[in-house]
């Protein structure tokens, strides 16, 4: 097997990612920074830790020794650390990464960006498009992964769907179908496509969750995983568009711009041949709602 190294590998993604990979056999070396969540789950796994920042380009070079392909799903959207944004990481880091491993002889790079739905019109869109020419260009066999709206992200307590308090946020109408896709899913195809014998290659990857689901719909699937009826919270598509137009902090403002995209116009990814060879079994709605429900009649709602 190749060395891989995974940029993003203590995020949600990431560690799903690197926990496929290790287990079937592959060499893995994990970029990662003091204090991030998950580093001992690496370990555990048999990652190949390794210290570095995307915004120290010497650390990138040293990672980058001896690796012949470069698997990023790093983002500042969470900002698990202190310094951690939207422009630091997901345009000058991601570009920063390309750049370096162009120069350290890597061949092949697999980028996880957004769905190929969504317009330039927040910052994470936009980034995330710039680091997809700079991949295109980067002279490397590439492959764009382009997930939907995350099942664990979108359907959760940060987006406002809290199953433990019942209560649920929509903005606009709730009338527009998402394809939400699990994390889960989306490493599956990463690894799926990591390697060149996969035969994808200089392509981009769309991946769509299973079943196309409305907010409504969402509300109704929550409450009869839970059993009860849930406090709906609505807020207009113009207000959710204004607020983030004026707020200052662009991981905020990229959340609720996608969120009054998708409240008009959806986000729907149609099923594709590769995915559906490479992820069997889809996770649901309905399956998320149900771990949701359990997790928070067990006291663990996150």
């Amino acid at each position: 097997m190749r060395s891989i190294l995974v940029v993003g590998a203590t995020g949600l993604l990431g560690s799903e990612t690197c926990r496929i990979l290790c287990g079937s056999g592959h060499d893995v070396r994990g970029l990662v920074r003091p204090g991030s969540p998950r580093i001992e789950l690496l370990r555990g796994l048999g990652v190949d830790l390794v210290a570095g920042d995307l915004r120290d380009v010497r650390s990138i070079e040293a990672a980058l020794r001896g690796i012949t392909t470069v698997l990023s799903t790093a983002t500042g959207a969470a900002r698990r650390l202190p310094g951690d944004s939207l422009r630091l990481v997901d345009r000058d880091g991601q570009r920063a990464l390309v750049d370096a491993a162009r120069r350290g002889g890597v061949r092949r790079f697999v980028f996880t960006s957004v769905s190929p739905n969504l317009p330039r019109a927040t910052p994470l869109v936009r980034y995330k498009r710039e680091t997809e020419a700079a991949v295109r260009g980067s002279g490397m066999a590439w492959v764009i992964v382009q997930p939907s709206a995350f099942l664990e992200t979108w359907l959760g307590p940060g987006a406002g769907f809290d199953v433990a308090s019942g209560r649920a946020l929509l903005v606009g109408s709730g009338e527009a179908p998402v394809s939400y896709v699990s994390v889960r899913d989306v490493a599956r195809v990463i690894a799926g496509v990591v390697e060149p014998e996969s035969g994808v290659s200089r392509a981009h990857v769309p991946v769509g969750g299973p079943d196309a689901v409305t907010l409504l719909e969402a509300v109704r699937i929550f409450e009869g995983e839970a059993g009860r009826r849930f406090s709906v919270l609505r807020v207009p598509v113009p207000i959710a568009r204004a607020v983030g137009f004026l707020w200052r902090d662009p991981a905020f403002s990229s959340a609720l711009g996608l969120s009054a995209h998708r409240a008009v116009a959806g986000d729907v990814v149609p099923a594709s041949e590769l995915v559906g060879r490479l992820v069997e079994r889809p996770v649901t709605v309905r399956d998320h709602a149900r771990s949701a429900a359990r997790a928070a009649r067990n006291g663990n709602p996150g």
